[in-house]
């Protein structure tokens, strides 16, 4: 299974730092792929995590190519086993923000689960894109902006997404999200 963890790009917590880190960990014992933006913060937490445990992990990158995602974005590039990257030709190449937004259409297409931690507007494109691809989610309670208010934005949305669940413990919310995925194959 693959697994996307979604959360903030700055500087975070050591609270959050371990809950992110603990994240991908589980998501590694748990033999899963983890995959994210390829970003700092709380991401890049979980990808420590998941390498600390001999952990696959995809970067999704909103660079064309490595040495774009280190200059242009000046993102991490350790630990990932596996790169995507936007495509050169893409009439948006240039511009960094709609780089970052088809990067989040990418990592939620190819995963088949998401976790949210913490996070803001960037966390809550990357969670409607999962939605709206009806993903299951798996929300880490109490971890932050994005967090708070997905249980607001579900009561907006006329359409159901994808299952959500909450919980506050990162190894109890990978395990209800697999019962999830396996019962929706």
């Amino acid at each position: 299974m693959k697994i996307a963890v979604y959360g903030s790009a700055e500087n975070a917590s050591n609270e959050l730092n371990g809950l992110a880190r603990e994240t991908g960990k589980t998501i590694a014992r748990r033999n899963h792929i983890l995959i994210t933006g390829a970003c700092p913060g709380l991401p890049y937490e979980a990808v420590l995590g998941a390498n600390e445990s001999r952990g696959e992990v995809w970067g999704f990158s909103p660079g064309i190519s490595i040495e774009d995602h280190q200059t242009r974005f000046n993102f991490p590039t350790e630990g990932f086993t596996k790169w995507c990257f936007i495509p050169e030709d893409s009439p948006y190449s240039k511009q960094d923000d709609a780089c970052k937004k088809q990067r989040n259409i990418y990592s939620a297409a190819e995963c088949n689960a998401a976790v949210v931690i913490s996070g803001r507007r960037g966390t809550l494109n990357e969670y409607t894109n999962a939605c709206d691809m009806k993903k299951p989610l798996g929300i880490l309670v109490n971890s932050g902006p994005a967090a708070i208010l997905i249980p607001l934005a579900e009561a907006l949305f006329q359409k159901p997404g994808g299952p959500i669940i909450y919980h506050d413990n990162p190894e109890k919310l990978i395990i209800k999200l697999e019962d999830l995925v396996s019962k929706s194959a």
